[in-house]
């Protein structure tokens, strides 16, 4: 995809030889990885430690769920690393009241110069005496999570040095690991995008956009 232009590398991670092998059929480069890894980052770290990648002094995490994810969003992402911040990532707005109250959808709260505060499966921000409406949607406030990260390959490193954290095992979200340790992990608002994949429904729909916009994909489909 045009997209990944802005890398000098690109290589899938994964555990899966099936992955594996779709990827270097279609001519994509594969690595296979250990199966134990709490977290995708922990994934993305044993490739960054590989010889052949140690020069590497930015490392982008594109999460396999977030098929959609656009240049802009990519490049945020990687700005933010550019400009000192331990690690980057992106959020676009919430839409409706239903996004915001779906626990497959992560939210995340930023502070006023742009660093994450909390990201959560609960609708944060909450509004005390009522629910938010298309107003309050809006002003930017409510915003969720796009799973892309890039990091400074120390920030990295020292990532998946710590323990898990009692707030990442209760949200079973990575990213509240470091962000408990004092890393500083800047959020980019990026325009709205197609959301990830975390639900039957969400796959569904993926393969409908698919279908729709990639010829080879509804080929291989048919």
């Amino acid at each position: 995809m045009a997209q990944f232009a802005l890398f000098d590398a690109v290589v899938v991670a994964t555990d899966s030889e099936q992955v594996a092998d779709a990827v270097r059929a279609c001519g994509g480069q594969a690595v296979m990885t250990q199966a134990d890894h709490p977290s995708g980052t922990d994934r993305v770290a044993e490739v960054a430690r590989m010889a052949e990648y140690e020069k590497f002094g930015t490392v982008v995490n594109v999460q396999g769920d977030e098929p959609f994810v656009s240049g802009d969003h990519l490049r945020a992402a990687i700005d933010l690393v550019q400009q000192g911040w331990d690690a980057g990532t992106v959020a676009t707005p919430i839409r409706t009241v239903e996004e915001w109250r779906e626990p497959s959808i992560v939210k995340v709260v930023r502070a006023d110069d742009g660093a994450a505060l909390y990201f959560s499966r609960a609708p944060v921000p909450a509004v005390r005496d009522a629910e938010p409406g298309p107003d309050d949607f809006g002003r930017g406030l409510f915003l969720r999570h796009v799973g892309i990260y890039s990091y400074r390959r120390d920030a990295l490193l020292r990532w998946v040095s710590l323990a898990e954290s009692p707030l990442e095992q209760a949200e079973k979200l990575e990213q509240l690991r470091p962000l408990a340790a004092g890393l500083r992990i800047g959020v980019a608002v990026g325009a709205p995008a197609e959301g990830g994949v975390d639900t039957p429904a969400d796959a569904a729909r993926a393969e409908r956009i698919l279908q729709a916009t990639t010829p080879d994909f509804a080929e291989a489909s048919a």
